[in-house]
């Protein structure tokens, strides 16, 4: 089930991202294929619909089409992200400081630092 929520944040976050996890398939749960802490962080801004990850020098950007909480996840916010390459999920935990990036063929699972809000 879930549950639409109002915008926690009405306005831009900048999440900076202290270590970074890509697990490509075949998915091994606490495994990375890629693993790394170099200069990335993610936008989030609720307000414009926009999400932003810069992953050392890739930059990817989405348009949030929609976003809640699962019952049976309440510790995460969803998001469901779009682009011109398609649609993929995106977790954010309560307390700021996880969020995975959920792609058919890889997850990119971020440990993030306190957000700085613009």
């Amino acid at each position: 089930m879930l549950l639409l929520t109002g915008s926690a944040y009405a306005q831009e976050q900048v999440f900076n991202v202290q270590r970074y996890c890509v697990d490509e398939i075949p998915f091994k749960k606490g495994e990375c294929d890629i693993l790394g802490n170099e200069y990335s962080f993610v936008f989030l801004d609720t307000k414009k619909n926009d999400v932003v990850l810069f992953l050392t020098d890739t930059r990817l950007e989405y348009k949030i089409v929609s976003s809640g909480v699962l019952s049976s996840d309440p510790d995460y916010t969803r998001y469901t992200l779009e682009n011109k390459s398609g649609q993929i999920e995106m977790k954010v935990n309560k307390q700021h400081t996880k969020m995975e990036f959920l792609y058919p063929n890889s997850r990119i699972y971020l440990t993030v630092g306190k957000s700085t809000k613009l």
